[in-house]
């Protein structure tokens, strides 16, 4: 991932505002996104930079300034392609560089969950952290628009999997009975680890579905009375992708 950023500031300088501010998956899905792109035959950089606004645009809820300030060869194609990525609850997008974007974001979650668990400041978090990555797994073959990601992904799809069954022995060393679940629902398809059996006795969940314009959000809550209670969600992408 280091070459790929290395070589991406070489490229475009502009870059250096976008990689500022990125949240923890964005340079990894700009990684994924160059490597798909060179599969499609398409222009790796433009992949990269669209992946990079994508992120910046769901946790800003607009398409970053800095994209206008690409070079000419650039601009074009990841402005079409956030935007159609943006738009994806609506129609299924054609430019590459948006099924690049959706792609690599979709892999970010899968390939970088384990550095988020690292990162969480209590259970719920990380709870909601491997929600996202196991509902990204679980969907795979729905969501994925081409054929460079789907590849990487069935080589992620294990690992996740694989993690999210070390989290359940790790959580019963604790008194805490977990598992996994991978279940379909009005939201989609997701995938969780669900709390059985905490210290202080059984767990009580509840579970609450949120439609929104562009995604459907499955919402868990779980009580383990005095021991504490833990909230989660997930945003179903198998929701939000119309093939």
């Amino acid at each position: 991932m280091r070459e790929i950023v290395a070589w991406l500031l070489r490229r475009v300088p502009q870059v250096s505002r976008a990689l500022d501010g990125a949240g923890p998956l964005g340079a990894l899905a700009a990684s994924y996104a160059a490597s798909i792109c060179r599969g499609l035959n398409c222009l790796p950089e433009a992949a990269a930079l669209a992946a990079l606004a994508l992120e910046a645009a769901r946790r800003e809820g607009r398409v970053p300034g800095w994209v206008e300030d690409l070079p000419r060869h650039l601009a074009p194609h990841v402005a079409r392609g956030v935007e159609e990525a943006l738009d994806a609850y609506l129609r299924s997008p054609s430019s590459p560089y948006a099924q690049a974007a959706l792609d690599a974001e979709a892999l970010s979650w899968m390939g970088g969950v384990s550095g988020l668990l690292a990162s969480a400041t209590g259970l719920g978090e990380m709870l909601g952290y491997l929600a996202n990555a196991m509902t990204y797994a679980a969907a795979l073959d729905y969501i994925i628009y081409t054929a460079p990601a789907r590849s990487m992904g069935r080589t992620l799809k294990p690992h996740t999997m694989a993690l999210a069954k070390w989290v359940v022995e790790e959580l019963a060393y604790h008194g805490l009975r977990a598992a996994q679940r991978v279940e379909r629902s009005s939201a989609g398809l997701v995938g969780y680890v669900d709390i059985l059996g905490c210290p202080c006795g059984r767990a009580s969940k509840d579970v609450t579905v949120k439609p929104h314009r562009e995604c459907i959000e499955y919402r868990v809550s779980i009580n383990c009375g005095e021991c504490g209670s833990y909230r989660f969600s997930v945003c179903t992408p198998e929701s939000n992708r119309v093939k």
